[in-house]
């Protein structure tokens, strides 16, 4: 290959594919001089997924470009084209910081950045199953031209050290429109708990069958929810319980499940997401669910003695449980991942199971 400036671009590629371990769905791409513009040193961050994935891709992205002294583009219109689940960019209702630009696409970054990219799907499999959500070599970066970071970057690792200003920028601009005054009023002057439930379906491509996230994630099982609600009142007594769910209407008829002697059960009838993540926040305690949209709403809690259950296993093909995705003080309660969808058993005396661990 002629020493192009091109050629260099693509053989710095190949050297990052075999130095830099993938997290989940991470591609890091030098770009030529003529793909984002100027050419001078910047992070393109490309976002995708849902609301909790955006948000840690933001952090991890923001902390970066502020270590390497560069600029921050959003590229927020490439990374949901074709979304089975038809998600969008969501964090223009917050004080993020970064100038959006035009996206670029696979094609321009070349064929060996196709390759790499194919390559690093693969070992995404494997390090999610391992449990591996930081990788140190992603956080360490160095950026000295246009790079692309296309990840998710689930580990609050990847921005610890600029915490408080996250916590100003992930700051409603506005109320969002249409938002409930009484339920508002409900979880901030009583002992709330945030309850999340993810049942996230999609379509297949055909549009033929349903396709639960359970078939790739797990759901939660309802005795892990029992669990988590007995730890809850055992430490702060009578507690009042919003349920949270994507599927509303499954959450309305297992309400029963999340009753408490002397607490109350309350649904949140609502599906648009960025009114029932501002409610989720707005909760002094919270039970989340293996979903890094309850995993963002806790950790944006604000409240002095607030308290976190989160389910000891969060993706029922990981080998290892990826303890680098908590925050200290956060506590495991006993949980089965399952396939199926979930049903109402029978639940043991909760004081029976397996002791709440807090991480350290």
């Amino acid at each position: 290959m002629a020493d192009t400036r091109l050629g260099r671009e693509r053989r710095h590629v190949r050297r990052l594919g075999r130095g830099v371990f993938p997290d989940r769905r991470i591609r890091i791409l030098v770009l030529a001089k003529n793909m984002i513009g100027r050419g001078e040193p910047a992070l393109l961050l490309r976002l995708r997924g849902g609301l909790g994935n955006q948000l840690f891709q933001y952090a991890a992205g923001r902390a970066l470009a502020l270590r390497n002294h560069v600029p921050l583009l959003l590229d927020t219109t490439s990374g949901f084209r074709g979304d089975p689940y038809g998600r969008s960019y969501e964090l223009g209702g917050f004080k993020v910081t970064g100038e959006n630009i035009e996206p670029v696409s696979s094609a321009d970054l070349g064929i060996r950045a196709e390759l790499f990219r194919r390559f690093v799907g693969r070992r995404e499999m494997w390090r999610m199953r391992l449990g591996q959500y930081f990788d140190s070599a992603i956080y360490d970066l160095s950026i000295k031209r246009p790079t692309a970071l296309d990840t998710y970057c689930q580990s609050p690792r990847y921005f610890c050290e600029i915490e408080e200003l996250l916590r100003r920028e992930l700051e409603f601009r506005t109320v969002p429109p249409g938002l409930s005054d009484t339920t508002v009023c409900e979880i901030t002057q009583s002992n709330s708990v945030c309850l999340h439930i993810r049942r996230l379906f999609a379509n297949e491509a055909d549009g033929s069958i349903r396709q639960s996230v359970g078939d790739f994630h797990g759901t939660c099982d309802i005795a892990y929810y029992r669990r988590a609600i007995y730890e809850l009142s055992a430490v702060h007594g009578r507690l009042a319980i919003f349920v949270f769910s994507d599927d509303i209407r499954w959450a309305q008829q297992s309400s029963e499940a999340f009753a408490a002697e002397g607490s109350s059960v309350k649904v949140i009838d609502d599906e648009d997401p960025l009114r029932s993540f501002y409610l989720m926040r707005l909760c002094k305690h919270f039970i989340i669910a293996n979903s890094t949209f309850s995993w963002w709403a806790a950790w944006l809690g604000q409240h002095p003695s607030k308290m976190v259950c989160a389910p000891s296993v969060w993706n029922h093909k990981e080998r290892r449980f990826p303890r680098d995705l908590f925050p200290p003080g956060w506590g495991l309660v006993s949980a089965v991942a399952t396939t199926s969808v979930i049903e109402c058993p029978a639940v043991t005396d909760p004081s029976e199971v397996v002791p709440f661990e807090k991480l350290s």
